[in-house]
């Protein structure tokens, strides 16, 4: 009777943050300017990254990765990326849970909630 306690116990374990947060913060040294981190709003607060949900994240550098989107900057920035390090990236930003300067009704910031105190 317990295969179904490890079968829960596994499947909750595999969630969206399976990359690694610590080598994320590393290897996200060259985000940080544009994107911010924990505590630096970044050079463009719009496009800030912290709290946003991870696949979405390694979704969408994926597609600059591949040529389905570009941005000069952005796909210069990311064509050297494994994709492991697409996910430790993308798993480092959601681990902040909340921009340094959240952008109240900013379209795209819908990855997390904002309190309004």
């Amino acid at each position: 009777m317990k295969f179904p306690s490890l079968l829960a116990i596994l499947l909750l374990s595999t969630n969206a943050l399976a990359g690694d947060t610590n080598l994320g913060a590393t290897k996200a040294q060259n985000c940080v300017a544009c994107h911010g981190s924990a505590s630096f709003p970044g050079m463009f607060p719009l496009v800030q990254l912290a709290g946003r949900d991870a696949d979405k994240l390694a979704t969408k550098t994926n597609k600059y990765r591949s040529g389905k989107l570009f941005s000069p900057l952005m796909t210069m920035s990311v064509i050297g990326l494994t994709d492991k390090d697409v996910e430790d990236i993308s798993a480092y930003y959601q681990s902040l849970g909340k921009p340094f300067m959240p952008m109240n009704g900013i379209r795209g910031d819908e990855d997390f909630k904002v309190s309004s105190k």
